[in-house]
């Protein structure tokens, strides 16, 4: 059976191969759209990262082939990104700095290479559960630095100039300080291609393709070069893969350490569609298996000298405007690019070179939109998070810039949780609900019984300071009222790590120091098994409850009475305890 469920021997019969046509008519035309858009975004991308035409070109193939066939989103398209082609000329710059006698175009192999296999390694370790690694207020501020970042570097190319610098600053203050040498006729040209492009309002034509064609038309009319418009060029697909020498000689530790902020890019915008495309056509999809897709495409495209590749959110959305319903229009945008190759390699080749910025420039320009960021400002959450994000990757450069808002993604879970806080529960009148007594003032407090709860995830940069204001209230709920019992919900805490294990056990002598006892209830499974490992005497299993805190407060109280009615002693004991608290 194939993709779409028509079995190879009933499309050989005519009658099945009409009914197939008309059932993916849609398809068809999703996929003539959608290679409009990549073939010229292909040659631009690879533009930006400063390899030659074909490398985009590869990256298509390969992103195309493998994710169709593997990935699990029936709609997403897997090729080159802008994103990932600034990423990748910053990495293989970054690299020539330090080894200059190794070709630009082998350490972008390695690059790509690499992070295929950052990918696949992240398959073997479980690593497609995570959502993301990247705090979407910070993927925003990247993407919209990436947009202006990408935007400011076409400029020279728009207006028929060769900056100088490779920083995009220095090429901005270039590009002013040579604006007396701008081509009239390259100024024109890519300013009116980029006009069009961003007033283009017929979704379902590839604009780009028509503004392409239109220049590629104009320039057998016209003696472009003659007018200081310079074209793309000849080119060829015929890429050597990487040999064993070239495999030997490369810089892999650099590469390494390179190649997962590549890595870390190409995940968090591809994991962005793909999520988005199968939300709008309500697909089910599969994490680890488009982990092991979009790996498998960047080691492909790095062999054979291509792109870093990832799931583009403009093509993506082209496509699913377009009608795609199935797979079939990738398989049929890869059979067109296929037959544009193989017919119109000379066309490809006489693309001038203001209209590829052009291209790119409109391509980058929804991330210049401040839509996707308004919501934080309107809600006065993560301003912060998205102005440093934008303003690290402008000023710091692409590469510092990425790894700094991976820091800040960090930074943002480990300030969050380092600020706990710890609520005092009573009875809700009329039920069985224990609610904060702050938020509810009309609670009922029970007798020799006190109940907490923490509010967030227990992990060891918040245990020490959750048991803290733990102590501080038992410890001044004591001086007004007599406690022989602490309840504790730990409702948030999914697991313990080895830091949160020896707080709760400090927390428990603590409590027996104090004269009470201490049961923790709405335990999660793994947090009670390595508390049952631990076997500590004052916490045996039978206080390490699954159950609400009503039936542990119950089970409290039913203890409280039962020690009422034991020896004098006891009682003394439990008071001088507290006396010396």
């Amino acid at each position: 059976m194939t993709l779409t469920g028509h079995s190879a021997k009933n499309l050989l019969k005519p009658s099945e191969w009409m009914k197939f046509c008309r059932s993916h008519a849609c398809d068809f035309s999703a996929g003539l759209s959608l290679i409009g858009l990549l073939i010229p975004e292909a040659v631009a991308y690879a533009g930006i990262a400063g390899l030659p035409p074909s490398a985009g070109l590869i990256a298509l193939i390969c992103g195309l082939l493998i994710y169709t066939a593997v990935g699990s989103c029936r709609t997403a398209v897997v090729s080159a990104t802008s994103s990932s082609a600034m990423v990748l000329a910053a990495t293989v710059s970054s690299l020539l700095a330090t080894h200059p006698q190794v070709h630009p175009e082998t350490l972008a192999a390695v690059l790509v290479m690499m992070t295929g296999f950052w990918f696949i390694l992240a398959r073997l370790l479980g690593f497609g559960r995570a959502s993301s690694f990247i705090a979407k207020p910070v993927l925003r501020g990247v993407t919209m630095g990436l947009a202006f970042t990408i935007t400011l570097m076409q400029l020279p190319k728009l207006l028929g100039l060769h900056a100088a610098g490779s920083g995009v600053w220095d090429r901005l203050l270039d590009t002013i300080a040579r604006i007396q040498e701008v081509s009239p006729a390259a100024a024109a040209l890519g300013l009116g291609s980029l006009g069009l492009l961003l007033l283009w309002r017929w979704q379902r034509l590839p604009g780009s393709l028509i503004v392409v064609a239109a220049a590629v038309l104009l320039s057998y009319f016209v003696p472009l070069e003659a007018l200081g418009i310079e074209l793309v060029g000849p080119f060829s697909l015929e890429r050597a893969a990487i040999s064993f020498q070239t495999l030997a000689g490369a810089d892999w530790v650099g590469a390494i350490q390179m190649s997962a902020a590549l890595c870390l890019m190409v995940y968090a915008e591809s994991y962005s569609s793909i999520h988005a495309a199968a939300e709008r056509s309500g697909q089910q999809t599969a994490p680890n298996r488009d982990i092991v897709a979009i790996g498998l495409s960047n080691l492909a495209s790095g062999f054979f000298g291509g792109l870093a590749v990832g799931a583009g959110f403009s093509a993506t959305s082209l496509n699913i405007a377009s009608g795609a319903r199935s797979r079939v229009s990738n398989f049929f945008a890869l059979a067109v690019l296929f037959l544009a190759l193989a017919f119109l390699m000379p066309q490809i080749s006489r693309i001038p070179e203001p209209v590829l910025a052009a291209v790119v420039i409109k391509a980058v320009s929804g991330g210049l939109s401040p839509k996707p960021i308004r919501p934080y400002f309107e809600w006065k959450r993560d301003r912060v998070l998205v102005i440093a994000s934008f303003c690290s990757v402008t000023i710091l450069g692409v590469l510092n810039g990425l790894l700094i808002s991976v820091v800040l993604s960090v930074a943002l879970i480990l300030i969050r949780v380092s600020q706990p806080h710890v609520s005092e529960l009573q009875k809700l009148p009329g039920s069985h609900s224990f609610v904060n007594t702050k938020l509810f003032p009309d609670t009922v407090p029970i007798p020799g019984v006190l109940v907490l709860r923490l509010d967030q995830p227990l992990v060891f940069a918040n245990a020490e300071e959750s048991f803290k204001k733990a102590k501080a209230l038992l410890t001044e709920q004591l001086r007004r009222h007599p406690v022989k019992e602490v309840v504790v919900s730990m409702e948030e805490a999914a697991d313990l790590d080895g830091t949160c294990v020896e707080e709760v056990l400090k927390f428990a002598q603590f409590v027996k120091n104090a004269g009470c006892t201490l049961t923790l209830c709405r335990m999660h499974r793994r947090a009670r098994e390595v508390l049952v490992c631990a076997a500590y005497p004052l916490l045996p299993p039978d206080r390490l409850s699954y159950l609400s805190v009503d039936r542990a407060v119950k089970e409290a109280q039913e203890r409280t009475l039962f020690e009422s009615r034991a020896p004098e002693a006891l009682s003394g004991k439990n008071s001088e305890g507290q006396k010396l608290l």
